[in-house]
């Protein structure tokens, strides 16, 4: 299907009817879009991919990930050393300010620390913060955080996605209607102020957000000195609307190109396209705990018959394109502890009829699958569990309508991805989803108790034996379908200088004009 021809007339329409673009090089203005409608800036209160962007481009952590080298730097910290296993001192750099102006110091640590790691905080994603049980001010620029429990992955929680907010900055969240009838704060509605390479000028709900250069951002960052003035984002669900306004340089980066317009694109003027393998996972959440009630996924051969039913190596060679790679485990290979010597399922629709039958349904059965994100993608998976008899009802949806019916437990079947926020370690993934979790759909306590192990042993040999235990059970049980990692092709502006990391983030602070 050539979808470029509609849309390169369109984009010529567009260039007779409307004013200059506002976006690249002469405006010093990087525009880019998704499909993604973005209701909170705040990464603590929202963990859509873009939302991760915009943290790491305006705002700093104690911690930073090298995108180019992967080692662990301090940012906001000048040096840090750990006391004992469950206590890490950060000394913090001085002369540091937040957007507002005010002065960045140990306070600001430990009130936005302390404030994420409470129960009742609403925190989207509990394991970056669940581990800490209290941040302690020593002195005016200087930290101890001390842990629940030994916690190997500190660094990568503490990095790119626990930003530092000022003192008392969620203290006039508003107050909302409650699921209880009661009211809640809602911190998400407060307008991040951070310290770093870029700051948020303005937000419009499910639309666009823009963030202006720092110009007073500290010398001495790993990060680097920010050289665009700005950046915006824009929320554009319909994709020939994406590659139209690309072409008609109305915007200047995008995020997922589908392979089917990647080498079209490549041949058209002042428009690069590059391609990159990511650490983010797609796969199946079936519902073997009976959340959302008596239905067939409670049955172990019905989970087995998924497995067998889908050609995952088809979906990333004609669908999904350069950089991805069929996902053989509930965690990316890069991550430390993951092991991909787990149970397979090889893609056998016989097998899976038989499966189904044996389950007692010789016929199959009707059900329905929900997913956000990638819908062609969605669409492939559901064409495969109809050739064998299952039927499938499309519920696609924004994230932030899916989120309350998957942490309620209301899916009995769902398509979703998960980059892990960047963090290098199987305790981002794979604990994520099976510690009891909103996102928990198996409740296997033995599975729980031996992530939980791992999350916190600082033996690195006993804890990659811990996770392979729970990673072969979750495949043995096929708790979870494991279907593909991620690539990711851009396309973007010529004149950008923009190189494209394994993390999936867009680190924009980094890029330049030609």
């Amino acid at each position: 299907m050539n979808r470029l021809a509609p849309i390169a007339a369109f984009g010529l329409s567009l260039l007779a009817l409307q004013a200059p673009a506002w976006a690249g090089k002469d405006n010093d203005t990087l525009v880019w879009a998704t499909a993604s409608e973005v209701d909170s800036a705040d990464i603590y209160y929202q963990n859509l991919r873009e939302v991760v962007i915009a943290a790491i481009n305006m705002c700093d952590t104690l911690m930073h990930l090298d995108p180019l080298t992967n080692e662990y730097k301090p940012l906001l910290a000048k040096s840090y050393k750990w006391k004992d296993d469950r206590t890490i001192d950060f000394q913090l750099r001085e002369g540091i300010k937040f957007s507002n102006g005010a002065a960045f110091g140990a306070k600001d640590v430990a009130y936005t620390l302390n404030h994420a790691r409470q129960p009742n905080s609403g925190v989207v994603t509990r394991l970056v913060v669940d581990w800490i049980d209290n941040v302690e001010v020593i002195g005016p620029y200087e930290v101890r955080i001390h842990s629940k429990e030994p916690t190997p992955a500190a660094l990568s929680y503490l990095s790119g996605v626990t930003p530092i907010y000022p003192d008392g900055h969620y203290d006039k969240a508003p107050s909302v209607p409650a699921a209880d009838g009661k009211t809640r704060k809602d911190y998400g509605a407060i307008q991040p102020v951070c310290t770093g390479p870029y700051s948020l000028q303005n937000f419009i709900s499910g639309s666009s957000f823009t963030l202006a250069r720092n110009k007073n951002y500290f010398k001495d960052s790993p990060k680097g000195q920010p050289h665009i003035g700005n950046l915006v984002f824009r929320s554009m669900p319909d994709t020939d609307a994406q590659l139209a306004a690309l072409m008609t340089h109305d915007i200047d980066w995008l995020w997922s190109v589908p392979p089917e317009n990647a080498t079209q694109l490549s041949g058209m003027p002042n428009i690069t396209v590059t391609s990159s393998s990511t650490t983010r996972l797609s796969f199946l959440s079936l519902d073997s705990a009976g959340r959302s009630g008596d239905t067939p996924m409670k049955k172990l051969k019905v989970r087995q018959a998924i497995a067998h039913a889908i050609d995952r190596e088809a979906i990333v060679k004609n669908l999904v394109g350069p950089g991805a790679s069929v996902l053989k485990s509930m965690c990316h290979p890069v991550q430390f502890g993951c092991t991909e010597d787990v149970p397979q399922y090889s893609y056998d629709p016989e097998k899976a009829k038989k499966l189904l039958a044996e389950a007692g349904y010789p016929n199959g059965f009707e059900e329905t699958i929900y997913a956000y994100r990638d819908r062609p993608y969605t669409e492939a998976v559901m064409n495969y569990l109809r050739a064998v008899g299952i039927r499938t009802k499309l519920q696609f949806m924004q994230w932030k309508a899916l989120r309350p019916i998957l942490n309620n437990g209301q899916a009995t079947m769902a398509h979703i991805s998960w980059g892990s926020q960047g963090m290098q370690d199987a305790s981002a993934s794979v604990s994520n989803y099976f510690t009891f979790s909103p996102d928990d759909y198996a409740r296997d306590a033995q599975v729980r108790d031996w992530l939980v192990a791992a999350d916190h042993n600082l033996d690195r040999e006993q804890r990659k034996a811990l996770y392979k235990k729970a990673l072969t059970k979750i495949t043995s049980g096929a708790y979870f379908v494991p279907l593909f990692a991620y690539g990711r092709i851009y396309a973007f502006n010529s004149d950008l200088n923009y190189a494209a990391t394994p993390d999936e983030l867009a680190h924009f602070y980094l890029a330049k004009w030609k």
